[in-house]
């Protein structure tokens, strides 16, 4: 479960793309910080995951990132520090 909370390229009705329909509840799950970047590393959105180690932390990128804006990395905040996957 992932969610997109800010969009550094300001595309009208991008921020709040979401993974799945998910109740207030859930959002608490959002516990991981992830950035999608392009091939030259400029950062285009940033949002929060439900998991930021597995083979399911790339479902931003993956279902997102890649098809609607060509992003081709995923990054997240670890101890303060953004790292790739």
């Amino acid at each position: 479960m992932w969610t997109i909370t800010r969009d550094f390229l300001e595309q009208p009705g991008v921020a709040g793309t979401c993974s799945t329909d998910f109740r207030d509840s859930e959002a608490s799950l959002l516990k991981h910080r992830f950035r999608l970047l392009d091939g030259d590393g400029e950062v285009y959105y940033e949002g929060r995951s439900d998991d930021c180690d597995s083979q399911q932390a790339f479902a931003p990128l993956d279902d997102f990132g890649v098809g609607f804006a060509g992003c081709t990395e995923i990054r997240y905040n670890v101890d303060g520090l953004w790292r790739s996957l």
